[in-house]
Protein backbone atom coordinates (compact mmCIF):
# COMPACT_ATOMS: atom_id res chain seq x y z
CA UNK A 1 0.00 0.00 0.00
CA UNK A 2 2.82 2.46 -0.84
CA UNK A 3 1.55 5.75 -1.46
CA UNK A 4 3.29 8.53 -3.07
CA UNK A 5 3.57 11.81 -1.48
CA UNK A 6 2.69 15.33 -3.28
CA UNK A 7 2.77 18.91 -2.22
CA UNK A 8 0.24 20.78 -3.63
CA UNK A 9 0.67 23.95 -5.43
CA UNK A 10 -1.72 26.73 -3.55
CA UNK A 11 -3.72 28.90 -6.00
CA UNK A 12 -6.18 31.78 -4.93
CA UNK A 13 -9.06 31.82 -2.86
CA UNK A 14 -7.49 28.62 -0.79
CA UNK A 15 -7.82 25.93 -3.91
CA UNK A 16 -4.71 23.53 -3.99
CA UNK A 17 -3.80 21.46 -7.57
CA UNK A 18 -1.86 18.77 -7.95
CA UNK A 19 -0.91 17.44 -11.16
CA UNK A 20 0.03 13.39 -11.07
CA UNK A 21 1.98 12.31 -13.97
CA UNK A 22 1.09 8.32 -14.21
CA UNK A 23 -1.07 5.90 -12.40
CA UNK A 24 -0.31 5.41 -9.03
CA UNK A 25 -1.61 6.02 -5.62
CA UNK A 26 -1.04 9.99 -4.22
CA UNK A 27 -1.10 11.32 -0.40
CA UNK A 28 -1.47 15.36 -0.24
CA UNK A 29 1.13 16.38 2.26
CA UNK A 30 -1.21 19.37 3.48
CA UNK A 31 -4.50 17.82 3.80
CA UNK A 32 -4.16 14.08 3.69
CA UNK A 33 -6.37 13.25 1.09
CA UNK A 34 -5.70 10.30 -1.06
CA UNK A 35 -5.75 9.86 -4.82
CA UNK A 36 -5.93 6.86 -6.86
CA UNK A 37 -5.33 7.65 -10.21
CA UNK A 38 -4.91 4.91 -13.58
CA UNK A 39 -3.94 7.67 -15.74
CA UNK A 40 -2.21 11.30 -15.64
CA UNK A 41 -4.63 13.69 -14.50
CA UNK A 42 -4.62 17.44 -12.76
CA UNK A 43 -6.83 17.69 -9.73
CA UNK A 44 -8.12 20.80 -7.66
CA UNK A 45 -9.58 20.73 -4.23
CA UNK A 46 -9.92 22.75 -1.66
CA UNK A 47 -11.50 22.79 2.03
CA UNK A 48 -15.01 24.12 2.53
CA UNK A 49 -16.91 26.07 5.78
CA UNK A 50 -19.87 24.18 6.91
CA UNK A 51 -21.35 27.09 7.52
CA UNK A 52 -22.74 27.14 4.66
CA UNK A 53 -24.12 23.44 4.25
CA UNK A 54 -25.03 22.77 8.18
CA UNK A 55 -28.55 23.02 7.87
CA UNK A 56 -28.53 19.96 5.30
CA UNK A 57 -27.24 17.65 7.95
CA UNK A 58 -30.47 16.11 9.69
CA UNK A 59 -30.93 14.39 13.29
CA UNK A 60 -29.11 12.19 14.20
CA UNK A 61 -26.39 12.69 11.92
CA UNK A 62 -24.00 15.19 12.92
CA UNK A 63 -21.04 17.21 11.15
CA UNK A 64 -18.21 15.00 11.96
CA UNK A 65 -15.01 15.92 9.53
CA UNK A 66 -13.48 18.37 6.83
CA UNK A 67 -15.88 19.26 3.82
CA UNK A 68 -14.00 19.04 0.56
CA UNK A 69 -14.63 20.38 -2.88
CA UNK A 70 -12.97 18.39 -5.25
CA UNK A 71 -12.47 18.39 -9.20
CA UNK A 72 -10.74 16.82 -11.63
CA UNK A 73 -10.25 17.40 -15.36
CA UNK A 74 -10.66 13.58 -16.36
CA UNK A 75 -13.37 12.00 -13.91
CA UNK A 76 -12.57 8.73 -15.59
CA UNK A 77 -9.16 8.56 -14.87
CA UNK A 78 -9.87 8.71 -10.98
CA UNK A 79 -10.85 5.74 -9.53
CA UNK A 80 -11.11 6.64 -5.87
CA UNK A 81 -10.47 9.45 -3.05
CA UNK A 82 -9.93 8.41 0.69
CA UNK A 83 -10.86 11.72 3.03
CA UNK A 84 -9.01 12.23 6.43
CA UNK A 85 -11.63 11.92 9.03
CA UNK A 86 -10.07 14.47 10.50
CA UNK A 87 -7.62 17.70 9.95
CA UNK A 88 -5.10 19.84 11.92
CA UNK A 89 -5.61 23.71 10.78
CA UNK A 90 -2.94 24.70 13.03
CA UNK A 91 0.59 24.65 11.18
Amino acid sequence: DQKEQVTPRRLSGGQHVVQLDTEGTYQCSLTGLIFEVTEAVKITYSLLSWSKYANLVEKPWIVGGPLFDVRCDSARALTSIQFPHSLCLSG
